[in-house]
C-alpha cells in the first residue's frame, strides 16, 4: 500500500481504522539483553551454593570459610536482595557505600558497608561485619529455607523481575520498545545509522549544523546516512487517554519539524492510541502540516520504507 501519495482525508481514515489498543510488545516485559552483570562473578555464584540448605550448626563456619577464601563473594550480596543496577555499579566502583539506619536503642544510628571490587576481608572481625549484614538482610533465611538448588537461577530470576517491573518509566517507553525493531530492520537493510535517545548535538560530528535551540533536545530515534548528509528524526508516542489534548500534541510537533528543517533534518511523528479516535480534525491538521505522520500500522505496512526511500533518495541510487 502506498501512503505518501494519498490525500490527507484518506490517510486519516487509514489511521483511525487501525488504531492500536495496546502499546506493549513482547520486548516490553523483559529485555533479556539487560539481564547481565552477574557474569563477572560466576565462580563466586557457584561457590555460594555451599550455603544452600546449610544446617544452623554449620552455617556460620561455612560462611566464614567461604568469605575468607573468596572475599569477592560479598559482591554478590547486592544481587541477592535486588539492588538496582546503577546502585550496584556505584558500589563496585567505590563511589558509594551502602548505608543502613538502625532503629534499636543502644546501637549506632547507621551502619556502612563497602562493596567495592578488591575488598579486603582478611580478619575475622571484618568477616563478622558481613555475616551480620547477611543475617540482618534476611539472606541467611534465604539460603537455609528458600533457595533449593542454585544461586545462579535465583539471581537470574531476580534480574528478570527487576527488568520487568522496575525500569524507570517503562510504561512510557513501551511504544518506543514496540517500534524500535522496525527501525533496526530498515537501518540494517539500507546500511543506515540508528541513534536512539540521543541529543541532536550528536549530529554535529556527522557534519550537521545544529543550532543551540535544538542541540540539547533528545530524539527518540534518528536515522542517518552521514555520506549523503541526510537524517530524519522519528518521534514516537502513544496516547491511550482520551483526556490528552490532540491540538497541543500536533502543534508541538509542527514546531519541532520547523526547528529541524533549518538544520537539514527531516521529521516524522509516529503516534497511536485511543486519544486519536475522536480527534480526526487534529489528525487532518497533522497530515496537512507534518511531512510524515503515521501510526504503528502504517509504520509496519510500508510507510516507513516509503519515508526512508524518499529522505535518503534510495530509489534514485
Amino acid at each position: 500500500m502506498k501512503f505518501c501519495c494519498q490525500k490527507s482525508d484518506d490517510l486519516v481514515k487509514v489511521f483511525t481504522d487501525n488504531i492500536l489498543s495496546t502499546n506493549r510488545g513482547f520486548n516490553y516485559y523483559v529485555d533479556w539483553t539487560n539481564i547481565d552483570g552477574y557474569k563477572d562473578f560466576l565462580v563466586e555464584i557457584h561457590a555460594m551454593d555451599i550455603l544452600i540448605g546449610c544446617k544452623e550448626s554449620d552455617f556460620k563456619d561455612n560462611f566464614f570459610t567461604l568469605v575468607s577464601k573468596l572475599p569477592n563473594v560479598v559482591l554478590l550480596f547486592p544481587f541477592l536482595f535486588g539492588l538496582a543496577k546503577n546502585e550496584r555499579e556505584q558500589l563496585y566502583k567505590g563511589k558509594n557505600k551502602l548505608t543502613i539506619i538502625q532503629d534499636e536503642l543502644d546501637c549506632a544510628d547507621h551502619l556502612v558497608y563497602s562493596f567495592s571490587k578488591g575488598i579486603n576481608l582478611s580478619d575475622e572481625k571484618s568477616i563478622e561485619t558481613y555475616y551480620d549484614f547477611f543475617v540482618q538482610m534476611g539472606l541467611k533465611q534465604l539460603y537455609q529455607n528458600i533457595i533449593e538448588k542454585s544461586t545462579f537461577d535465583y539471581i537470574v530470576g531476580v534480574l528478570v523481575g527487576m527488568d520487568s517491573n522496575g525500569r524507570k518509566n517503562r510504561g512510557g517507553k513501551a511504544f518506543e520498545l514496540a517500534c524500535q525493531p522496525l527501525f533496526e530492520k530498515i537501518c540494517d537493510k539500507y546500511q543506515l545509522k540508528l541513534l536512539i535517545q540521543k541529543q541532536f548535538k550528536e549530529l554535529r560530528k556527522y557534519g550537521f549544523d545544529i543550532s543551540e535551540d535544538v542541540a540539547n533536545r533528545k530524539a527518540d530515534f534518528i536515522l542517518l546516512d552521514d555520506k549523503k548528509k541526510a537524517a530524519i528524526n522519528f518521534e514516537v508516542n502513544f496516547y491511550n487517554d482520551t483526556g490528552s489534548k490532540p491540538e497541543e500534541i500536533i502543534d508541538s510537533y509542527i514546531n519541532r519539524q520547523n526547528d529541524l528543517k533549518s538544520a537539514g533534518i527531516d521529521f516524522a511523528l509516529v503516534t497511536d492510541g485511543k486519544c486519536w479516535i475522536t480527534a480526526s480534525n487534529q489528525l487532518s491538521k497533522g497530515f496537512r502540516h507534518l511531512s510524515f505522520l503515521l501510526n504503528f500500522y502504517m509504520l509496519k505496512h510500508g510507510m516507513l520504507e516509503e519515508i526512508v526511500n524518499y529522505v535518503f533518495k534510495i530509489e534514485n541510487d
